[in-house]
């Protein structure tokens, strides 16, 4: 029992599963991509930040840590579409945030 891997479907040896690993790299062909190693590439980049209250910022952001923390400067506060505010320096809680939209430098 020690040499198969137990799914759903049946038993499979470990030789296959290594198989069906090696194959599964093979068609990618690339490493997959690691959120925080993307985000940190993002920094000093323009960015647009949904928060779970459905408030956006965007801005450019200076420093993100793995909690995604971040800090941005010349940040907009957008709610429903319109620019509420305007900040210099926004420090966002990492846990309060929906998404992180890195914008696209033309």
């Amino acid at each position: 029992m020690s040499n198969t891997i137990q799914d759903r479907e049946g038993f499979y040896s470990r030789s296959q599963a290594v198989v069906t690993s090696d194959l599964c790299l093979s068609q990618s062909q690339s490493q997959p991509k690691r959120p925080l190693t993307i985000l940190q590439k993002g920094i000093n980049k323009k960015v647009t930040v949904r928060l779970k209250s459905e408030v956006e910022y965007k801005g450019k952001m200076n420093n993100v840590d793995s909690y995604m923390n971040l800090i941005m400067t010349d940040a907009e506060e957008i709610s429903n579409g319109k620019v509420i505010a305007n900040y210099g320096r926004v420090i966002v809680r990492g846990n309060n945030v929906l998404f992180i939209r890195l914008e696209n430098e033309l």
